[in-house]
């Protein structure tokens, strides 16, 4: 895979014209003309921003900013904030100056503000919050302004909008109307996105498509009193989507936004899988052909970086921060389970002058809730005024200067290295630099005939490289790919397994591993039909979930580390389900698992056993497939069916597990 990704320090500074005689220009170097060429206009339209600054500031307090209020009625406070700015050194100087072109948003917005040799500036506006009003009291509740303008380092509102067409919410394009003039009024700069939420994390191109057609259709309406920059559509892409597949995807709705509207500012992109794949959107962004885009990973606990095989960390925010288009963290938050280290990453952001948006003001219905104000609107319509929650710190102490905050909720901040693989993570052949980038971490390496044995990939490339491919051998002819296998043995005898690994600019290295299989006690069978075995008591058996009857749902081979030939996904509606099939030697009880992904908190879902219900087991959060319990239930000797159906949330079901 090509790696678009570059030292930026490396590029020609020339944007004058070529000889024939010398090379094609590269993406690079057209990029480089293009911005060059867009620089002169930039500092053209600063000039007029600074020279409109005041009369700027007057407007925004008209409409109530609390913040510029007490600007003015403190001018030493603002003089010893421009002064500590200048003592902070570039970063600091280019933030401040960032946040105060933000300001005067309804002049327009301005893209990239960086040369070809520079690294990305952060976006044009401040820190914020995020706003979810889409699903509450039906888009009529009070926003709770007079508590947010008590706050000045709120200065951007994202306001998440479910789109009215699909009939899931009772709001109209009047309410989101409201919501947006209402931001403008008090000061705020507006980012607007569109928010199907059964599409969140979709890597279907229609989603996307759906989402320019609604800009298309609402943003004439949305825009007549109160400017607001567009964030096409909240979280488009999963984790398996490639750049060029996101580029191609951004590339068609981008023109419809355009060609169908009047809107010229910037396009906010979020990373593809959730908001997590950084080096996957800095790959992407150098093929869309349009340049006015803001670039944008929302970070949570939670957040993994398959691209870069470990939980998301900061140092993958610099590989945004080198394409030369603006950044920004959209969402950030603490209340989710894992080990991206949140407080870390948003602190970086602030380094390098991203503004970044706290999840959320008010409108977060998880079971953790991480709202800032109080009442939750799920729990009272009718409040007119506010007060700050327990959770507001979090969001707020990272705001304006970044930094503060202990990060308590953001988990242990694990570095993906998985060092717990121990002595068992087998032995590394090295590259040709000597680096080895990928390790193998084995659940035994002396398993039975027929035993399961799950290996796992350590991902031992730290921060200069990403991997890309994962091949397997396991050393009887079997071949696999990606993060997470599971392999059964036929016969007893010593085997080598091989990892070859691949990063993104092409570097490889290849671990070995011995796994000596001894002869089996008892049972056997390999586990991977639809029966899984024998049914007799001592014998594990792994039902492929993609051999099963549908209801609802499909197919998938997109996501990476599933058991067959593939998993089952789209449990999106009530009813959705998969079914398998167990033939038990005789009647007793068996412990039931299933092998899930679930990839944006935790969720669940019903299980049945013959047609009974018998448990609705949770899935924690997980961004890889692995086995939770669901209990132990009573079996009929014969013939058993099996079913997972759809609760609450959206999953991929992998095999379900009969011990």
């Amino acid at each position: 895979m090509t790696n678009d990704t570059h030292d930026d320090s490396t590029e020609a500074n020339s944007t004058g014209g070529v000889e024939n005689s010398d090379p094609p220009m590269t993406q690079d170097d057209r990029r480089a003309v293009r911005i060059g060429d867009r620089l002169s206009d930039v500092r053209r339209r600063m000039n007029r921003l600074a020279s409109d600054l005041d009369d700027s500031r007057t407007d925004t307090d008209d409409r109530g900013d609390g913040r510029l209020r007490q600007a003015e009625a403190n001018p030493s406070a603002e003089h010893d904030e421009d002064a500590a700015a200048t003592a902070g050194g570039p970063s600091s100087r280019r933030r401040t100056v960032l946040k105060a072109i933000g300001t005067t948003t309804l002049l327009g917005g301005i893209g990239a503000l960086s040369s070809g040799n520079a690294a990305a500036a952060g976006a044009t506006f401040g820190d914020g919050v995020n706003l979810q009003p889409s699903y509450f009291c039906g888009g009529d509740q009070a926003l709770g302004w007079d508590l947010m303008n008590q706050y000045p380092d709120i200065e951007t509102v994202r306001i998440e909008i479910e789109p009215f067409a699909f009939g899931e919410v009772s709001t109209t394009a009047d309410d989101a109307k409201r919501w947006i003039d209402e931001a403008a009024a008090n000061g705020k700069h507006v980012i607007a996105t569109y928010h199907h939420y059964p599409d969140n994390g979709s890597g279907d191109p229609a989603a996307l498509q759906a989402a320019a057609d609604f800009w298309a259709q609402h943003y004439a309406t949305l825009s007549a009193d109160s400017s607001f920059t567009i964030n096409l559509m909240n979280e488009w892409g999963d984790h398996g989507v490639t750049a060029s597949q996101y580029a191609s995807a951004y590339d068609d709705a981008i023109a419809t936004v355009r060609s169908q509207t009047s809107y010229t500012g910037p396009i906010v992109c979020d990373a593809p899988g959730w908001g997590q794949e950084t080096h996957r959107l800095a790959e992407a962004a150098g093929m869309i052909s349009d340049d006015d885009l803001i670039l944008s990973t929302h970070v949570y606990p939670s957040a993994y970086n398959q691209g870069a095989g470990s939980w998301l960390q900061p140092s993958h925010l610099d590989v945004l921060d080198q394409t030369n288009y603006p950044c920004m963290i959209g969402e950030f938050g603490s209340n989710m389970s894992g080990q991206a280290d949140w407080s870390a990453i948003v602190d970086h952001a602030n380094d390098l002058g991203w503004p970044v948006i706290g999840w959320a003001w008010n409108g977060d219905g998880s079971s953790d809730p991480m709202n800032m104000a109080s009442p939750y609107w799920g729990d009272d319509c009718s409040a007119t005024s506010y007060t700050t929650a327990s959770y507001f710190d979090t969001v707020y102490d990272k705001l304006g200067s970044g930094g503060g905050g202990d990060g308590s909720g953001g988990g242990d901040g694990g570095s993906g290295d998985g060092s717990e693989g121990g002595d068992d993570s087998g032995d590394g052949s090295d590259g040709s630099d000597g680096t080895v980038y990928a390790t193998l971490d084995p659940s035994t390496t002396s398993p039975a005939v027929g035993e399961r044995v799950t290996f796992q990939v350590v991902d031992e490339t730290g921060s200069d490289h990403w991997l890309d491919t994962l091949e397997w051998s396991f050393g009887d002819g079997s071949t696999a790919s990606g993060w997470w296998n599971a392999h059964t043995y036929e016969a007893a005898g010593t085997y080598i397994v091989t990892l070859s690994a691949t990063t993104g600019d092409g570097s490889t290295s290849t671990t070995d591993l011995t796994v000596t299989v001894g002869d089996a006690g008892s049972g056997g069978g390999d586990g991977s039909g639809d029966s899984g075995g024998d049914g007799s008591d001592t014998t594990t058996h792994t039902l492929q979930a993609e051999n099963g009857t549908l209801s609802g749902t499909t197919t998938s081979t997109s996501r990476s580390g599933y058991e067959g030939s593939g998993y089952v996904t789209a449990f999106h509606d009530s009813g959705d389900s998969v079914t398998v099939s167990f033939d038990a030697a005789a009647a007793g009880e068996r412990t039931v698992s299933i092998r899930y992904a679930s990839e944006y908190d935790t969720k669940h879902c019903r299980l049945y056993v013959n047609g009974q219900e018998v448990a609705e087991p949770e899935l924690p959060q997980t961004t890889s497939f692995t086995e939770t319990t669901a209990g132990t239930f009573q079996f009929e000797a014969g013939t058993n069916e099996i079913t997972v159906e759809q609760f609450w949330g959206w999953y991929d079901v992998d095999a379900i597990v009969v011990e």
